[in-house]
């Protein structure tokens, strides 16, 4: 909803969005002392580093920005946003986003990854895993990490692990279990909420790197209040920001006032309160503010408390995985679909020896976009002569859930593909997953450009790049009959 107010306060971009944007970083109070030190002692130190810090406090923007900053000529990163996996799907994830062959039945993963980081450490490079949400690894995960530590050569080790999370994190480590872990930690870095002087300097920050050239727009009440209310967090600083700019644009005022700020908080903490209404009515009320908002100054008395709560999609959960720390937040059911072209769809190549005819008799009883979707997907990625980027925006553990994900994605106006894989714990018993993805890019970075403009529901899951070099190393669920 913030694209609303935009044009009324001539911004170029939104200023308060959810999804961490590298432009918009803030290194006031220590953060980019922080980043500095985390640089540093990634390239040249051995050793667990662990950044501890409240729910929306900036973790993430931190972990892409150093991301962003580590020399990829000279490092190969890997980027864990959902940890809460077992001990061998961690290790399977950090190979399948290497690009690594995936071991065979009986192989020890970390024997794959201890060859793969031997032979790059033989070619000057240096390998890097950054972890978010650590707090939500189980113990024995950990442990596993700790072994992947203990791969060194005689002057240094071969992968530098960072671990960003809540402070449950130092719970976690506190275990006498994990002690071993506990003692390989050479820095912990903790970020604190924004302190009253340093939270009006960030949000004067972001307004003016999404454009905003005049005065103060937030009075000074209104400030202190946001400030207030927001108790320094940066998560909740953007909500009641988003949200006060929207009033007062409702109201076609050129400035935010004390009283926006109130109705923001009143309509942030009503919804926390609202119990569930049924999908269509959560889809209605955005609908109707919009309505509102453009009818401008008249619409005012009518608007109340109301500022219109952003929707969401709905978790798409893996029944065989534990459940993230803190899931994503409820979304209404299934969006109406799109009326698309046909496209035609080249005979997919399969598993080794696979008939087309076979492939399309597997997926006969999906639903016809997503069956479509699925046999597009397989005859892209499964031709060699095809590379490319694509953005992964979740993972479903059923057809039904990959069907939602797809109605989803098709908000992106990019190539959707539907790529059916084996489970990541590589049990052939398990139910195969179904990995959404957006879109096809020349480059890492111009898939990061292109996820900046995705609206809001579409980055819930924490969208990951992944090339098509590295997706070919997922093996599909079964091998085809010839």
């Amino acid at each position: 909803m913030s694209s609303l107010y935009l044009e009324h306060f001539r911004l170029a971009e939104p200023p308060f969005g959810i999804t961490p944007n590298g432009r918009f970083f803030f290194e006031g109070q220590e953060r980019g002392a922080i980043l500095d030190a985390l640089q540093h002692a990634v390239l040249d130190e051995d050793g667990i580093i662990v950044v501890v810090g409240e729910v929306g406090s900036g973790k993430t923007m931190l972990s892409r920005m150093l991301a962003e900053r580590l020399p990829r000529e000279q490092v190969d990163l890997v980027y864990l946003a959902n940890p809460s996996f077992g001990p061998r799907e961690i290790l399977l994830s950090l190979i399948a986003d290497w690009g690594l062959k995936a071991p065979s039945e009986g192989q020890s993963p970390v024997l794959t990854i201890q060859e793969a980081l031997l032979e790059r450490h033989a070619q000057g490079r240096r390998a890097v895993a950054l972890i978010d949400e650590a707090q939500a690894m189980q113990p024995e995960s950990l442990e596993e990490i700790k072994l992947l530590s203990n791969l060194e050569t005689a002057q240094q080790k071969l992968l530098q692990i960072v671990l960003f999370g809540q402070p449950e994190l130092d719970d976690l480590l506190a275990q006498p279990r994990l002690r071993q872990v506990r003692d390989r930690v050479v820095h912990r870095f903790e970020l604190q909420p924004l302190a009253g002087p340093d939270a009006a300097a960030y949000i004067e920050h972001r307004l003016r790197r999404a454009g905003w050239q005049g005065g103060a727009l937030f009075e000074p009440r209104a400030l202190r209040r946001l400030i207030d209310a927001s108790g320094g967090r940066i998560r909740a600083i953007h909500q009641l920001a988003d949200k006060a700019l929207l009033a007062a644009f409702a109201q076609g005022a050129r400035q935010v006032s004390a009283e926006h700020v109130r109705l923001a908080g009143e309509d942030i903490r009503g919804g926390a309160r609202r119990p569930a209404r049924p999908a269509a009515a959560r889809w209605r009320r955005p609908l109707a503010w919009l309505a509102l908002a453009l009818a401008g100054a008249g619409a005012a008395g009518a608007l109340g408390y109301g500022l219109g709560r952003r929707a969401e999609p709905a978790p798409v959960a893996l029944p065989a995985e534990p459940p993230a720390a803190t899931p994503p937040a409820q979304a209404p059911g299934p969006l109406p679909e799109r009326v698309s072209a046909s496209v035609a769809v080249p005979p997919p190549s399969g598993a080794p020896g696979a008939a087309p005819g076979a492939v399309s008799q597997r997926y006969a009883a999906l639903a016809p976009a997503l069956r479509e979707a699925v046999l597009r997907t397989r005859a892209v990625f499964d031709d060699p002569t095809q590379e490319f980027w694509t953005l992964r925006i979740g993972i479903a553990s059923n057809a039904e859930g990959a069907q939602r994900l797809l109605v989803l994605a098709r908000q992106s106006q990019e190539p959707v593909w539907v790529h059916e894989r084996a489970h990541p714990s590589g049990n052939a018993d398990a139910p195969p997953v179904w990995a959404v993805y957006v879109g096809r890019h020349t480059d890492r970075a111009q898939a990061g450009q292109s996820l900046e403009q995705w609206p809001a529901p579409l980055k819930a899951y924490k969208p990951l790049a992944y090339s098509l070099s590295g997706l070919r190393a997922q093996p599909y669920p079964e091998r085809l009959p010839s």
